[in-house]
């Protein structure tokens, strides 16, 4: 499909605090050096035939379901979304805080704010709020305490997904000591609280307070070799415990996982594989894991027409067996909802098989087209299609057709103003049988087609 892709653009990407006060972009105050910035997005977008919303009809679960239910078809979708961020660093020395504030609207929606409901709109709170100890330089050893965003590789096992009303950051501390040409990375965060939470903390006033606890260890080692040669071991813990009287075991998951990344002279490339294994959260059970995915990309430059851009990337990940009783299907942890080329976002790195090829142009410094195709196919045609957002689409136990569909997107990008950036896009999936097939079985018809289309404009300062 024509894919309205996500491409590795400085001036394109959100301020993620990463980036050290330089003194130059700096208000200077006695030893304190301040950056303010702001930004503003509004973002429409349109989809014929969405196959992740719908009444739902039936709420029973299946056995090898992620997340159980029925849809009614829904023909036509389209909604406005805003959001603001407003923030400050602050460094001196080896000291450095970051506080961004953050409002995103669903336009049409009425509800009374909800103070830090990061995880439904409207959402008012803080994005990023932490305080940290660093070293000198963009790649330095640091230790940092508080709300953060945390990005490993391309966003596969963890990513940001700033594409979202909301993106993602997390609770967590942090640290990496940097030591010649090797990176080592630890990080513990809390997903969700465990026991039963305060009533003056509950986000509900419905429902049992008692909660589980979810927490998320990562440690990462990457070594610098040479700049085409770049090696980084991604290590992953996630640990659920619910109340006991819920007479729910333990579930824990592992992963390990090495990425590989470079580039020379114009072209540039990454390969990823992880295994996971572990034990799923079941009453009375639980149910073993054993799964795994690989992915990779190239992209070249050629310095012709345009600066004509060339990329081809894949991806494989497990998918449900029939008829196993340990699982089988690779879970992506918390990744990214636009990873690589992806542009309807139709597709997780689970029980998939994906396979796409960009061309990009950029006839001025300040404008850029990008052209793609994707094939889209599951692992394993009988278990549950999800889409990037982790949205369950459904599942056809009895289906044997693997094939999802084809993909073509096309988006452009103009900066007609250094502060302002316009993007709009386009995106036709055409349905294989395999996606016609979980599409039915779910109460959705057999829709051909789905269009999707969205417009974005984003204001930054700095």
């Amino acid at each position: 499909m024509f894919c309205v892709a996500f491409v590795d653009d400085a001036k394109a990407q959100t301020y993620d605090g990463e980036t050290p006060v330089a003194a130059s972009d700096a208000l200077v105050m006695g030893d304190w050096l301040f950056r303010p910035y702001l930004e503003l997005r509004s973002q429409a977008e349109f989809r014929f035939h969405p196959f992740d919303v719908g009444g739902t009809m039936i709420t029973t679960r299946p056995s090898s379901s992620p997340i159980g239910g029925t849809q009614a078809e829904v023909e036509k979708q389209w909604w406005v979304l805003s959001r603001g961020r407003m923030g400050l660093s602050a460094e001196r020395g080896y000291l450095r805080a970051v506080l961004e504030l953050q409002d995103a609207r669903l336009w049409g929606e009425l509800s009374p704010l909800r103070l830090d409901a990061r995880d439904r709109l409207p959402s008012t709170g803080a994005r990023l709020a932490y305080g940290e100890v660093r070293g000198v330089g963009s790649r330095a050893s640091f230790l940092r305490i508080g709300r953060q965003q945390v990005v490993w590789g391309d966003g596969r096992l963890l990513g940001a997904s700033d594409f979202s009303p909301t993106g993602r950051s997390l609770d967590a501390v942090r640290g990496q000591w940097v030591l010649g040409d090797f990176d080592l990375e630890g990080f513990s965060s809390i997903l969700v609280s465990p026991g039963a939470a305060p009533a003056p903390m509950r986000r509900e006033t419905l429902g049992s307070p008692e909660g589980m606890g979810t927490h998320l260890h990562g440690l990462r080692l990457a070594w610098h070799i040479a700049p085409w040669l770049h090696l980084q071991s991604n290590n992953l813990g996630r640990f659920a415990r619910f109340p006991t009287e819920h007479l729910i075991d333990p579930g824990d998951l592992y992963l390990t996982g090495l990425r590989v990344w470079g580039g020379y002279v114009g072209v540039s490339y990454a390969l990823e594989g992880a295994y996971e294994a572990g034990r799923d959260a079941a009453v009375g059970s639980t149910r073993s894991r054993s799964a795994w995915a690989v992915a990779a990309n190239a992209n070249y430059e050629t310095g012709l027409w345009w600066n004509l851009g060339l990329g081809v990337e894949g991806a494989y990940a497990t998918g449900q067996k029939k008829g196993e009783s340990a699982i089988t299907r690779f879970d992506p942890m918390l990744p990214d909802n636009r990873v690589g080329r992806d542009a309807m976002g139709l597709v997780a790195w689970s029980n998939v098989i994906d396979v796409g090829a960009t061309a990009t142009l950029s006839p001025h410094d300040d404008a850029q087209l990008v052209f793609g195709y994707r094939y889209l196919a599951m692992a394993e045609p009988s278990d549950g299609w999800q889409t990037a957002d982790m949205v369950f689409v459904g599942e056809a136990p009895n289906n044997d057709e693997s094939f999802l569909g084809h993909e073509l997107d096309a988006r452009m990008r103009l900066s007609p103003w250094g502060p302002l950036d316009v993007e709009a896009g386009y995106g036709l999936f055409l349905t294989g049988p395999g996606a016609k097939n979980v599409l039915e079985a779910s109460g959705r018809g057999r829709p051909n087609l789905q269009h999707y289309g969205y417009l974005q404009t984003t204001f930054r300062i700095p």
